[in-house]
């Protein structure tokens, strides 16, 4: 039998820890340094209730912008027409939701970096978003660091 004594290379970093109510988690340096983006030391941290998943998401800016539209109807082609009114700003979201049901609704929540957001026209954003047919909520609002 040939012994394999090649290192498995990392592709996860974990960490074990207990939750605990007003305890903040602490990440290690090695967390950390895979975090980091190139200039800036901020990130947006979206917790997923149903799935209990946690995403941590690194950002150059200490603002975030999210956006979630409630889906009253939904279309075959929705997904394609958010794609494509961002593409037509020339915005690029650090993450979405894809589409998510909740109870009887279908909703959706783009994340938008501010550096990234500052480029458009948010009335035109707005009016853009419920154009779209099937839609029917915005709500635009601001993460910013402390």
């Amino acid at each position: 039998m040939v012994k394999k004594s090649k290192k498995i290379p990392e592709i996860t970093i974990a960490k074990m820890l207990k939750l605990e109510p007003m305890k903040s988690v602490q990440l290690t340096n090695d967390f950390l340094d895979a975090l980091k983006p190139k200039a800036g030391n901020y990130a947006v941290i979206i917790l997923t209730p149903n799935t209990k998943i946690i995403r941590i998401i690194p950002t150059t800016a200490n603002k975030v912008y999210k956006v979630a539209i409630d889906i009253g109807k939904l279309t075959p082609d929705f997904l394609r027409r958010i794609g494509n009114l961002f593409l037509k700003l020339g915005v690029k979201a650090l993450y979405s939701t894809g589409l998510c049901f909740m109870e009887e609704k279908c909703v959706f929540d783009g994340y938008i970096d501010s550096d990234e957001f500052e480029k458009i026209d948010i009335e035109n954003l707005r009016a853009e978003i419920l154009s779209i047919e099937g839609i029917t909520g915005l709500d635009i609002s601001i993460l910013e660091a402390e």
